[in-house]
């Protein structure tokens, strides 16, 4: 069974853009953020959140604090 998907990214659109997120405190999500995902899903859309995450790649942190 199909159903439609939007790919939301993090930094920026869900979530404040605050540069690394290598803890979970620095991770600001917006308050419309729950709302929005909750009556794209209430409206049979997938919400795929994607990020890239290049401090990952640089060993700043690890995939598990992502």
């Amino acid at each position: 069974m199909k159903r439609p998907a939007v790919f939301i990214d993090r930094d920026g659109t869900i979530s404040e853009e605050v540069g690394y997120v290598n803890h979970p405190s620095r991770f600001q999500i917006y308050p419309y953020s729950f709302e929005a995902i909750k009556l794209l899903n209430e409206n049979g859309w997938l919400a795929i959140v994607v990020t890239n995450q290049a401090g990952v790649a640089r060993g700043y942190f690890s995939e598990d604090v992502v």
